[in-house]
Protein backbone atom coordinates (compact mmCIF):
# COMPACT_ATOMS: atom_id res chain seq x y z
CA UNK A 1 0.00 0.00 0.00
CA UNK A 2 3.03 2.69 0.45
CA UNK A 3 4.18 1.83 -2.92
CA UNK A 4 0.50 2.58 -4.35
CA UNK A 5 0.55 5.96 -2.39
CA UNK A 6 3.97 7.09 -2.93
CA UNK A 7 4.01 6.37 -6.94
CA UNK A 8 0.36 6.90 -7.77
CA UNK A 9 -0.46 9.78 -5.27
CA UNK A 10 3.38 11.46 -4.73
CA UNK A 11 2.48 10.37 -0.52
CA UNK A 12 5.16 9.66 1.06
CA UNK A 13 4.12 8.94 5.03
CA UNK A 14 6.27 8.45 7.87
CA UNK A 15 3.53 6.27 10.08
CA UNK A 16 0.67 4.28 9.49
CA UNK A 17 -2.26 3.57 11.26
CA UNK A 18 -5.74 2.59 11.59
CA UNK A 19 -9.04 5.06 11.82
CA UNK A 20 -11.90 3.03 11.94
CA UNK A 21 -11.82 -0.16 9.64
CA UNK A 22 -9.21 2.19 7.18
CA UNK A 23 -5.48 2.06 6.53
CA UNK A 24 -4.42 5.75 7.48
CA UNK A 25 -0.75 7.37 6.85
CA UNK A 26 0.43 10.44 8.48
CA UNK A 27 3.37 12.73 6.18
CA UNK A 28 4.50 15.15 8.95
CA UNK A 29 1.38 17.33 7.67
CA UNK A 30 -1.80 15.40 6.87
CA UNK A 31 -3.43 12.31 7.34
CA UNK A 32 -4.48 10.23 4.86
CA UNK A 33 -6.92 7.61 4.66
CA UNK A 34 -6.47 4.72 1.77
CA UNK A 35 -10.21 3.50 1.16
CA UNK A 36 -11.11 0.50 -0.86
CA UNK A 37 -14.22 0.66 -3.43
CA UNK A 38 -15.53 -1.72 -4.91
CA UNK A 39 -16.70 -1.51 -8.92
CA UNK A 40 -20.43 -1.32 -8.15
CA UNK A 41 -19.86 1.42 -6.02
CA UNK A 42 -17.59 3.74 -8.35
CA UNK A 43 -21.22 5.05 -9.54
CA UNK A 44 -21.48 6.66 -6.14
CA UNK A 45 -18.30 8.44 -6.43
CA UNK A 46 -19.50 11.34 -7.70
CA UNK A 47 -22.20 12.20 -5.17
CA UNK A 48 -20.05 11.71 -2.31
CA UNK A 49 -17.41 14.07 -3.96
CA UNK A 50 -20.14 16.41 -4.02
CA UNK A 51 -20.96 15.57 -0.48
CA UNK A 52 -17.53 16.26 1.01
CA UNK A 53 -17.66 19.72 -0.90
CA UNK A 54 -20.98 20.91 -0.16
CA UNK A 55 -20.72 20.25 3.61
CA UNK A 56 -17.13 22.13 3.06
CA UNK A 57 -18.70 24.92 1.42
CA UNK A 58 -21.56 25.10 4.30
CA UNK A 59 -18.99 25.08 7.00
CA UNK A 60 -18.76 22.10 8.23
CA UNK A 61 -15.46 21.22 9.81
CA UNK A 62 -12.88 18.42 9.62
CA UNK A 63 -15.11 16.83 6.18
CA UNK A 64 -12.07 15.15 4.59
CA UNK A 65 -11.35 16.02 0.75
CA UNK A 66 -10.99 13.21 -2.09
CA UNK A 67 -7.17 13.29 -3.04
CA UNK A 68 -6.16 13.02 -6.57
CA UNK A 69 -3.68 10.66 -8.23
CA UNK A 70 -1.01 12.60 -9.66
CA UNK A 71 -2.42 11.58 -13.05
CA UNK A 72 -5.63 13.63 -11.85
CA UNK A 73 -7.76 10.61 -11.20
CA UNK A 74 -9.47 9.72 -7.75
CA UNK A 75 -9.42 5.97 -8.30
CA UNK A 76 -6.76 3.74 -8.67
CA UNK A 77 -6.32 -0.03 -9.28
CA UNK A 78 -4.20 -2.31 -7.36
CA UNK A 79 -3.78 -6.13 -7.91
CA UNK A 80 -7.76 -6.16 -9.31
CA UNK A 81 -8.69 -3.73 -6.61
CA UNK A 82 -9.71 -0.01 -6.48
CA UNK A 83 -8.84 2.58 -4.32
CA UNK A 84 -9.23 6.30 -3.47
CA UNK A 85 -7.58 8.57 -1.04
CA UNK A 86 -9.25 10.89 1.47
CA UNK A 87 -6.82 13.51 2.64
CA UNK A 88 -7.49 15.41 6.43
CA UNK A 89 -6.03 18.26 6.72
CA UNK A 90 -7.76 19.42 9.85
CA UNK A 91 -8.82 16.63 12.28
CA UNK A 92 -10.35 16.84 15.86
CA UNK A 93 -8.98 14.09 18.35
CA UNK A 94 -11.71 14.45 21.41
CA UNK A 95 -15.20 13.48 21.55
CA UNK A 96 -18.04 16.18 20.68
CA UNK A 97 -19.21 17.10 24.29
CA UNK A 98 -22.37 18.05 23.08
CA UNK A 99 -23.00 15.17 20.06
CA UNK A 100 -26.71 16.57 19.70
CA UNK A 101 -26.23 19.75 18.83
CA UNK A 102 -23.11 19.03 16.81
CA UNK A 103 -25.39 16.54 14.51
CA UNK A 104 -27.92 19.65 14.03
CA UNK A 105 -24.86 21.64 13.17
CA UNK A 106 -23.88 18.86 10.75
CA UNK A 107 -27.21 18.38 9.20
CA UNK A 108 -28.19 22.40 9.02
CA UNK A 109 -24.27 22.40 7.06
CA UNK A 110 -25.99 19.34 4.53
CA UNK A 111 -29.58 20.64 3.99
CA UNK A 112 -30.74 20.88 0.47
CA UNK A 113 -28.19 18.60 -1.23
CA UNK A 114 -28.78 17.89 -4.48
CA UNK A 115 -27.00 15.36 -6.88
CA UNK A 116 -27.49 14.31 -10.25
CA UNK A 117 -26.59 11.03 -9.64
CA UNK A 118 -29.71 9.93 -7.13
CA UNK A 119 -28.32 6.47 -5.78
CA UNK A 120 -27.79 7.93 -2.23
CA UNK A 121 -30.87 9.05 -2.03
CA UNK A 122 -33.40 7.32 0.84
CA UNK A 123 -36.01 10.25 1.31
CA UNK A 124 -39.25 8.97 1.13
CA UNK A 125 -38.64 5.91 0.09
CA UNK A 126 -38.63 3.87 3.80
CA UNK A 127 -41.69 1.79 3.08
CA UNK A 128 -40.36 0.58 -0.18
CA UNK A 129 -37.33 -0.42 1.59
CA UNK A 130 -38.66 -1.68 4.71
CA UNK A 131 -40.71 -3.87 2.63
CA UNK A 132 -38.02 -5.55 0.11
CA UNK A 133 -36.08 -5.68 3.76
CA UNK A 134 -38.54 -7.46 5.73
CA UNK A 135 -39.80 -9.97 1.98
CA UNK A 136 -36.03 -11.20 1.98
CA UNK A 137 -36.42 -11.96 5.68
CA UNK A 138 -39.37 -13.78 5.18
CA UNK A 139 -37.93 -15.83 1.98
CA UNK A 140 -35.51 -16.86 4.58
CA UNK A 141 -37.15 -17.50 7.08
CA UNK A 142 -39.74 -20.21 5.30
CA UNK A 143 -36.60 -21.67 3.77
CA UNK A 144 -35.22 -22.58 7.35
CA UNK A 145 -38.56 -23.85 8.34
CA UNK A 146 -38.63 -26.21 5.08
CA UNK A 147 -35.13 -27.31 5.94
CA UNK A 148 -35.20 -27.42 9.79
CA UNK A 149 -32.63 -25.57 11.69
CA UNK A 150 -29.16 -26.47 11.69
CA UNK A 151 -27.99 -24.70 15.16
CA UNK A 152 -29.95 -22.79 17.91
CA UNK A 153 -29.51 -19.25 16.09
CA UNK A 154 -31.57 -20.71 12.93
CA UNK A 155 -34.26 -22.30 15.77
CA UNK A 156 -34.28 -18.82 17.49
CA UNK A 157 -34.67 -17.21 14.36
CA UNK A 158 -37.64 -19.44 13.20
CA UNK A 159 -39.33 -18.93 16.47
CA UNK A 160 -39.35 -15.45 16.44
CA UNK A 161 -39.70 -14.22 12.91
CA UNK A 162 -43.18 -13.86 13.17
CA UNK A 163 -43.30 -11.65 15.62
CA UNK A 164 -40.74 -9.03 14.28
CA UNK A 165 -42.53 -9.32 10.74
CA UNK A 166 -45.75 -8.11 13.19
CA UNK A 167 -43.70 -5.46 14.42
CA UNK A 168 -42.70 -4.35 11.00
CA UNK A 169 -46.14 -4.01 10.00
CA UNK A 170 -46.67 -1.70 12.80
CA UNK A 171 -44.08 0.41 11.55
CA UNK A 172 -44.87 0.72 8.30
CA UNK A 173 -48.42 1.22 9.07
CA UNK A 174 -47.72 4.32 11.58
CA UNK A 175 -44.72 5.37 8.68
CA UNK A 176 -47.69 5.51 6.43
CA UNK A 177 -50.24 7.03 8.98
CA UNK A 178 -47.66 10.01 9.46
CA UNK A 179 -47.46 10.35 5.63
CA UNK A 180 -51.31 11.01 5.27
CA UNK A 181 -51.99 12.67 9.17
CA UNK A 182 -49.18 15.41 9.20
CA UNK A 183 -47.64 17.88 6.38
CA UNK A 184 -43.88 18.38 6.88
CA UNK A 185 -42.63 21.54 7.70
CA UNK A 186 -39.60 23.76 6.43
CA UNK A 187 -37.37 21.84 8.99
CA UNK A 188 -38.10 18.14 6.86
CA UNK A 189 -35.85 18.50 4.16
CA UNK A 190 -33.45 16.28 3.05
CA UNK A 191 -29.81 16.37 4.30
CA UNK A 192 -26.96 14.70 4.54
CA UNK A 193 -27.30 12.01 6.46
CA UNK A 194 -25.73 8.48 7.80
CA UNK A 195 -26.51 4.77 7.08
CA UNK A 196 -26.34 4.21 10.74
CA UNK A 197 -25.16 6.89 12.86
CA UNK A 198 -24.29 5.84 16.47
CA UNK A 199 -22.44 6.58 19.54
CA UNK A 200 -19.33 5.15 18.41
CA UNK A 201 -19.50 7.30 15.05
CA UNK A 202 -17.60 10.35 16.20
CA UNK A 203 -15.64 8.77 18.72
CA UNK A 204 -12.97 7.34 17.27
CA UNK A 205 -9.46 9.32 19.02
CA UNK A 206 -9.48 10.89 15.67
CA UNK A 207 -12.95 11.78 14.36
CA UNK A 208 -13.31 10.80 10.55
CA UNK A 209 -16.81 12.21 8.95
CA UNK A 210 -16.80 9.76 6.68
CA UNK A 211 -18.15 10.36 3.44
CA UNK A 212 -18.26 6.53 2.61
CA UNK A 213 -21.09 6.49 5.78
CA UNK A 214 -23.08 9.10 3.97
CA UNK A 215 -26.65 9.31 2.44
CA UNK A 216 -29.73 11.77 1.28
CA UNK A 217 -32.47 11.59 4.03
CA UNK A 218 -34.28 13.19 6.62
CA UNK A 219 -32.37 13.66 9.82
CA UNK A 220 -34.45 11.85 12.24
CA UNK A 221 -32.64 8.69 10.60
CA UNK A 222 -29.93 9.86 12.53
CA UNK A 223 -31.74 10.19 15.90
CA UNK A 224 -33.02 7.55 15.61
CA UNK A 225 -30.35 5.60 15.47
CA UNK A 226 -28.42 7.08 17.74
CA UNK A 227 -31.03 6.40 20.16
CA UNK A 228 -31.59 2.51 19.34
CA UNK A 229 -27.62 2.43 19.96
CA UNK A 230 -28.17 4.21 23.40
CA UNK A 231 -30.79 1.62 24.40
CA UNK A 232 -28.66 -1.10 23.55
CA UNK A 233 -25.74 0.03 24.99
CA UNK A 234 -27.21 0.75 28.22
CA UNK A 235 -30.69 -0.99 28.25
CA UNK A 236 -30.92 0.04 31.98
CA UNK A 237 -29.93 3.55 31.55
CA UNK A 238 -30.82 4.92 28.29
CA UNK A 239 -33.09 8.10 29.39
CA UNK A 240 -30.32 10.24 30.93
CA UNK A 241 -28.64 10.47 27.67
CA UNK A 242 -31.23 10.23 25.10
CA UNK A 243 -33.17 12.77 26.75
CA UNK A 244 -29.97 15.09 26.70
CA UNK A 245 -29.24 13.86 22.93
CA UNK A 246 -32.59 15.52 21.83
CA UNK A 247 -32.97 17.98 24.08
CA UNK A 248 -29.15 19.75 22.82
CA UNK A 249 -30.54 18.81 19.09
CA UNK A 250 -33.62 20.38 19.55
CA UNK A 251 -31.55 23.25 20.75
CA UNK A 252 -30.35 23.70 17.41
CA UNK A 253 -33.09 22.53 14.97
CA UNK A 254 -36.37 21.82 16.73
CA UNK A 255 -38.40 18.80 15.86
CA UNK A 256 -41.82 19.24 13.60
CA UNK A 257 -44.45 16.67 14.85
CA UNK A 258 -44.35 15.05 11.38
CA UNK A 259 -40.27 14.47 12.75
CA UNK A 260 -41.30 13.10 15.83
CA UNK A 261 -43.38 10.18 13.78
CA UNK A 262 -41.12 9.59 11.45
CA UNK A 263 -38.41 9.34 14.30
CA UNK A 264 -40.71 7.08 16.11
CA UNK A 265 -41.73 4.70 13.52
CA UNK A 266 -38.30 3.98 12.71
CA UNK A 267 -37.43 3.21 16.79
CA UNK A 268 -40.60 0.78 16.18
CA UNK A 269 -39.02 -1.05 13.12
CA UNK A 270 -36.46 -3.53 14.64
CA UNK A 271 -33.80 -2.64 12.65
CA UNK A 272 -31.20 -4.09 15.51
CA UNK A 273 -33.28 -7.55 14.96
CA UNK A 274 -33.07 -7.09 10.93
CA UNK A 275 -28.80 -6.50 11.60
CA UNK A 276 -28.27 -9.89 13.54
CA UNK A 277 -30.01 -12.16 11.15
CA UNK A 278 -28.53 -10.49 7.70
CA UNK A 279 -25.62 -10.54 9.57
CA UNK A 280 -25.65 -14.76 10.41
CA UNK A 281 -26.75 -15.25 6.36
CA UNK A 282 -23.69 -13.14 5.11
CA UNK A 283 -21.48 -15.15 6.95
CA UNK A 284 -23.18 -18.49 6.86
CA UNK A 285 -20.62 -19.85 4.74
CA UNK A 286 -17.42 -18.79 6.30
CA UNK A 287 -16.40 -20.10 9.87
CA UNK A 288 -19.90 -19.95 12.07
CA UNK A 289 -19.52 -17.49 15.25
CA UNK A 290 -21.38 -18.32 18.20
CA UNK A 291 -21.27 -15.43 19.89
CA UNK A 292 -24.11 -14.22 16.81
CA UNK A 293 -26.02 -16.98 18.70
CA UNK A 294 -25.81 -14.94 21.76
CA UNK A 295 -26.79 -11.32 20.02
CA UNK A 296 -29.72 -12.71 19.13
CA UNK A 297 -30.85 -14.36 22.27
CA UNK A 298 -29.98 -11.18 24.12
CA UNK A 299 -32.16 -9.45 21.36
CA UNK A 300 -35.18 -11.89 22.16
CA UNK A 301 -34.81 -11.38 25.78
CA UNK A 302 -34.95 -7.70 25.73
CA UNK A 303 -37.42 -7.78 23.22
CA UNK A 304 -40.47 -7.21 26.40
CA UNK A 305 -37.74 -4.18 27.68
CA UNK A 306 -37.99 -2.31 24.18
CA UNK A 307 -41.50 -2.75 24.51
CA UNK A 308 -41.72 -0.88 27.12
CA UNK A 309 -39.50 1.63 25.93
CA UNK A 310 -41.49 2.28 22.94
CA UNK A 311 -44.55 2.63 24.91
CA UNK A 312 -42.93 4.95 27.18
CA UNK A 313 -40.66 6.88 24.78
CA UNK A 314 -42.91 9.85 23.86
CA UNK A 315 -43.37 10.67 27.92
CA UNK A 316 -39.89 9.80 28.74
CA UNK A 317 -38.32 12.78 25.65
CA UNK A 318 -40.79 15.41 27.02
CA UNK A 319 -42.23 15.72 23.60
CA UNK A 320 -45.78 17.51 24.14
CA UNK A 321 -47.49 14.71 22.48
CA UNK A 322 -51.29 16.16 22.97
CA UNK A 323 -50.27 19.49 20.93
CA UNK A 324 -48.52 17.91 18.78
CA UNK A 325 -51.66 14.69 18.36
CA UNK A 326 -48.59 11.89 18.61
CA UNK A 327 -50.34 8.56 18.45
CA UNK A 328 -49.66 5.58 20.38
CA UNK A 329 -49.64 2.20 18.94
CA UNK A 330 -52.33 0.73 20.85
CA UNK A 331 -51.10 -3.01 21.67
CA UNK A 332 -47.95 -1.19 23.40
Amino acid sequence: MIQLLQEEFGIFPSKSFKIRQYDAYYDNFHIYILIKVYEQEQEELQARYEMTNYLRQHGEKFVPIFFPATDGRFVKKLDENYYIVLKLEQWRNKPYQFPGRRLAYFHNHGKYFRSEKDVLNRLGKWKELWEVRIDRLEKIWQQNVINQPINDFERYFIESFPYYAGITENAIQYLVDTTIDEQPTDVDVATVCHERFTMDTWSDPIILKDPFAWIVDHPVRDIAEWIRHAYFNKPQMYQEPIQKFIQDYEMQTPLSPFAWRLLYSRLVLPIHYFQCIEMYHAHLLDNFDNNMTGELKKILDQSGDYEYFLAHFYDMTGVPRRLFQLPKIDWL
